[in-house]
């Protein structure tokens, strides 16, 4: 269900705490599963007033490859659910971080840390 304009939205069975950053089509914030485990997602949520129908094509695409994608390198989608304004993609949280964010704040990083990253991409292809 859609929250208020000024706030993050609610959605069943969790909670939403903060914004954690924004696109073209979305924005993620961290949440808490109401489960006993309170486990800590990131939440996608994408406005449908947003999407054309190349961005629908595209997401849908997204969704179908993150359900059959389980590597220790690439985020995993838990799930995914929908209401009459957004699309919901509740995806594993990662304390640290994008990659590209990662970069950005660094600007310049050592080529042992870069060594690093790439074997992982590489192992996730």
């Amino acid at each position: 269900m859609a929250g208020p304009a000024w706030g993050p939205p609610r959605l069943d069975g969790f909670i939403l705490t903060e914004r954690l950053g924004s696109g073209t089509y979305a924005t993620v914030y961290k949440a808490y599963a109401k489960k006993d485990t309170r486990e800590v997602v990131a939440i996608k949520c994408v406005a449908k007033k947003s999407l054309n129908k190349a961005s629908v094509e595209n997401l849908l695409t997204e969704i179908e490859i993150l359900k059959g994608i389980r590597h220790p390198h690439i985020v995993q989608l838990k799930d995914f659910q929908w209401d009459s304004d957004n699309i919901y993609l509740i995806m594993e949280f990662c304390a640290g971080g994008d990659l590209s964010r990662f970069i950005h704040t660094r600007r310049i990083l050592p080529e042992k840390v870069a060594r690093v990253f790439m074997q992982q991409l590489g192992k996730s292809l």
